[in-house]
């Protein structure tokens, strides 16, 4: 009887979902620098923030940023995978390898790198929508330009999160079919310094003083050769003229002026002088505060002043200021972008890596040294260096070097060169007209 009644089927009532309503714990994000809103506990700054466009036309801002996103583009990136052996190169068939090579349908890799490096200094933070298939994998990273966005910080119920609303509809947004919310699971969100581990800030938020200094400058220079007289000498004469007396002396400077009629002597008459004018102390000053200024945005972007204000202070040897670009400026730009492209579109196990010793490009010699020392250690084969400078296999590269490594010196200027040195070694004289020993008589 007990059988028949704990078979028997109860009657379930169905729990509908309690939807909660939505609530916005932050204000927006408004000023399009990663400026934490007074929500967050922002403090009032000495400066407000100066916008990315603004920045930009300042010659120096624009430089440091061309050679930073220009450098990082220019690097090899590939996709490993770690094994037992250590980190390999990842399968053709993983998705993820294809991103490397065409993040979206309208950009190639370092056209992606170069938006994505922009929006990071400029902005202090880089926002990619990463679009799924069905099956979950990854096919393409769309970057979104900072100004489209507006990051909120909302809770549903108990929980809260971090999202990205679009909040401009033009038609380059409806061409790249952005939806109007993006969670913050659905980007790949690279962050600068940042006050609050949500957004980042950059350094020209940071320090808008030095950028609207700069920029205040710049209009001073611009009014002053637009509207100010800086000639190289001036014509004076014995008394005032009289109107016709203006006319013909206009005329005359005519045959005197230009790039074509530089060099040409006036005839002076009737008393007329011709007297030289010079920089006075205050234009020395104000040129000497713009080079200063340019120095300061230097400073800020972390790029060595002579790779970007090439002149008469350019030095011998550029060496020891690209080792200090790509140590200070590159190498936690590109950490940041690897760590972030882990997390947010590889699996576990895989791990994208970009050869900062794609900066050697274009200097053959050191590509050459360094494949050479790497070669000569046993650190690569021969095959490996040569396919590094483009050249084909050889049937007898494939072996890595065994033994000790030669103690031969490195290449460098004042010291010899990376191979064995010819000349007398034995008791014996060296023949005649050879610096060699073959022939030596004993």
């Amino acid at each position: 009887m007990g059988f028949f009644t704990n078979s028997t089927p109860r009657s379930r009532v169905r729990k509908e979902p309690v939807l909660s309503m939505e609530s916005r714990i932050s204000g927006r994000y408004s000023d399009g620098w990663g400026a934490v809103s007074a929500g967050l506990g922002a403090t009032q700054t000495a400066h407000g923030p100066v916008p990315a466009w603004l920045s930009e036309s300042l010659s120096a801002v624009t430089a440091c940023l061309e050679i930073t996103t220009a450098s990082i583009a220019s690097f090899p990136a590939s996709i490993v995978a770690d094994s037992e052996d250590g980190r390999q190169a990842a399968q053709n068939t993983l998705p993820a390898v294809k991103l490397i090579s065409r993040p979206n349908v309208r950009q190639s890799w370092p056209s992606f790198c170069m938006q994505v490096v922009a929006d990071l200094q400029m902005q202090g933070n880089s926002v990619s929508w990463i679009k799924k298939d069905a099956r979950g994998a990854v096919v393409s990273l769309t970057p979104i330009p900072w100004t489209w966005l507006s990051p909120q910080v909302v809770g549903v119920g108990t929980h809260s999160r971090l999202v990205f609303d679009v909040v401009t509809s033009t038609p380059e947004t409806q061409l790249l079919s952005l939806p109007p919310r993006l969670l913050d699971t659905e980007v790949l969100h690279i962050k600068a310094r940042s006050d609050n581990g949500l957004i980042g800030r950059s350094v020209l938020a940071r320090a808008a003083g030095v950028v609207r200094e700069s920029l205040e400058m710049s209009k001073v220079a611009e009014k002053t050769w637009r509207n100010g007289m800086r000639p190289s000498g001036y014509l004076s004469s014995p008394s005032y003229l009289t109107d016709e007396q203006r006319k013909l002396a206009k005329a005359s400077l005519l045959d005197y002026s230009g790039a074509l009629n530089a060099g040409k002597v006036p005839l002076l008459e009737g008393g007329w002088s011709f007297k030289q004018a010079s920089l006075n102390s205050a234009d020395a000053e104000f040129l000497a505060s713009r080079q200063f200024g340019v120095a300061e945005i230097c400073r800020l972007f972390r790029v060595p002043e002579p790779l970007i204000q090439l002149g008469d202070r350019l030095p011998a040897d550029l060496s020891p200021y690209l080792a200090a670009f790509a140590q200070l400026t590159l190498a936690p730009i590109v950490s940041a972008i690897e760590a972030e492209f882990d997390q947010a579109v590889l699996p576990a196990g895989y791990h994208l890596l970009i050869d900062m010793g794609g900066l050697l490009r274009g200097n053959y010699s050191a590509v050459a040294a360094a494949n050479c020392a790497q070669v000569q250690s046993g650190i690569m084969t021969a095959n490996e260096a040569r396919n590094a400078v483009g050249l084909s296999s050889h049937a007898d590269g494939d072996a890595l070097r065994t033994g000790s490594a030669p103690n031969w010196p490195a290449d460098a200027p004042g010291m010899p060169s990376l191979a064995p040195k010819p000349g007398h070694t034995g008791d014996g004289l060296p023949a005649p007209g050879t610096h060699q020993n073959e022939g030596a008589s004993a």
